[in-house]
């Protein structure tokens, strides 16, 4: 096994170093005056007043939306330092992303739900139950994608290149949503999902607080549509067996090309770091590198792939 990670991390490495990226000055003309980031409260559907944070690219209709899914009992706040890391890259060819952190129903900041009648009430990470999770997929994630929807056609973005990046908790309602997302039935006029190209699995699990991936998994289009990369620590047995578990379900879907062809066409990366850490520490955590590895990935997997911008509403 530990052959067979060093393998596919090796590709992944190569393949960062032979991109083709245009010109520094290109890349970066607006870099100074990009807009700081921004705390906002959405209101989902079912009432929960829900908290994030944005991180405004500078490419325009080019901008690569990323979207950063905290783990249970964690918040955005642990992942804004890589929001801005994304933001604003310290290599001058690396591109800025757009990005969003939130905090999903119960944490940080999203804990007051407005019921009928404006009844104002809390609610607690440790109460939750399997409807909740659900919930996060039904109303936090639609929520973020309608703010989604106004920044792409406000010019700031293209959502047709979103990438969705979870850690423990949050990469089982990634694959959730973009499940949901690849089912939206498509509009007569204008586009209507498929958004999700994207999915950056941290630390996943086989079946996390209800959130059984066996479910999303069986939508043709999240196995074989998007790229995916799973990261975990792979001195955890439990989290080794459930990173396998979802690598087997995907490899079918997304063989290794020829050598000659994967900067072009790989498209499903397993990194097993060698630690018994998990979660958010794997993304924080300056020895595991998975900042340059993350970046990569958007860069290869999206940024140079030619997914058209639309705009979403007619006016």
């Amino acid at each position: 096994m530990f052959r067979f990670t060093i393998r596919f991390f090796l590709v992944l490495l190569a393949s960062w170093c032979c991109w083709t990226r245009p010109a520094a000055a290109q890349r970066n003309s607006a870099r100074d005056d990009r807009a700081p980031a921004k705390k906002s409260i959405l209101t989902t559907r079912d009432g929960v007043r829900l908290g994030i944070t944005y991180f405004a690219s500078d490419q325009g209709q080019e901008a690569v939306p990323v979207v950063l899914m905290h783990d249970h009992k964690e918040s955005r706040a642990a992942l804004n330092g890589l929001a801005a890391a994304l933001q604003n890259p310290r290599d001058p060819d690396t591109p800025s992303m757009a990005v969003v952190t939130l905090d999903f129903r119960g944490h940080g900041e999203s804990t007051t739900v407005v019921g009928p009648g404006r009844q104002v009430h809390k609610i607690d990470a440790v109460k939750l139950r399997t409807a909740d999770y659900l919930a996060m997929v039904r109303f936090d994630m639609e929520a973020v994608r309608k703010f989604l929807v106004e920044k792409n056609d406000a010019g700031e973005l293209n959502l047709n290149k979103l990438c969705l990046v979870g850690v423990g908790m949050g990469a089982n309602v990634a694959v959730y949503w973009a499940a949901k997302d690849w089912s939206a039935p498509p509009l007569a006029v204008g586009k209507q999902g498929q958004d999700v190209k994207g999915l950056v699995l941290v630390s996943p699990k086989w079946n996390d607080r209800g959130l059984k991936l066996i479910e999303p998994m069986r939508n043709p289009d999240v196995r074989a549509r998007i790229s995916t990369l799973i990261a975990f620590g792979a001195e955890d047995r439990k989290a080794l067996r459930d990173a396998k578990n979802i690598y087997k379900i995907l490899e079918r879907y997304h063989p290794e090309p020829p050598r000659d062809q994967r900067e072009e066409k790989k498209d499903l990366f397993f990194i097993g770091l060698p630690t018994s850490l998990q979660g958010t520490k794997l993304l924080t955590t300056p020895q595991f590198q998975m900042l340059p590895r993350l970046e990569g990935f958007l860069e290869a997997r999206l940024v140079n792939k030619d997914y058209e911008w639309s705009k979403r509403r007619s006016d």
